[in-house]
């Protein structure tokens, strides 16, 4: 073998070992639909280990940011969990950032696959931070999803 093939055969290896080290596990998805609207996202934290929660930060961190929906008062917004995510309990969470603390968390505990509720009113320019937690057998967090709402026009 010549050196030139000895060479490209190490990257190939290299290249395919970090491929497969690169490789996670992806996190359960959370879709959010309103007035025929929808969109999903992958959590921003997870704790993929049984026992995990999100204080003891051994759980995955993904992308960062919400996820934008825009709505109008009054229509439902529905919330659907990955089937994984229904073997843990969640509930949502409504953050005004503008008023971070006072959040309005829902006083339901969903055992189930999907949520809805009516939208608030927003005033334009306005928006509403929706966030979707999975919690363990002591209600500790073990993931999370950030929806961003906005105003429809």
């Amino acid at each position: 073998m010549t050196a030139r093939r000895r060479l490209l055969a190490a990257a190939s290896a290299t290249f395919a070992l970090a491929a497969l080290t690169a490789c996670e596990k992806p996190a359960p998805l959370v879709t959010v639909v309103s007035g025929g609207e929808s969109v999903y996202a992958e959590a921003v934290a997870f704790c993929f280990d049984e026992g995990s929660t999100l204080d003891s930060g051994t759980c995955a961190t993904r992308h960062e940011g919400a996820t934008r929906l825009s709505v109008r008062a009054g229509d439902k917004i529905g919330v659907d969990v990955d089937k994984e995510l229904t073997d843990r309990s969640w509930q949502l969470t409504l953050v005004d950032p503008n008023s971070p603390d006072s959040p309005q968390t829902s006083p339901t505990i969903v055992d189930n696959h999907y949520f809805s509720f009516t939208a608030p009113g927003l005033a334009p320019g306005g928006r509403l931070m929706l966030v979707v937690q999975t919690l363990d057998p002591a209600q500790q967090p073990t993931g999370e999803w950030q929806f961003e709402l906005i105003p429809r026009a």
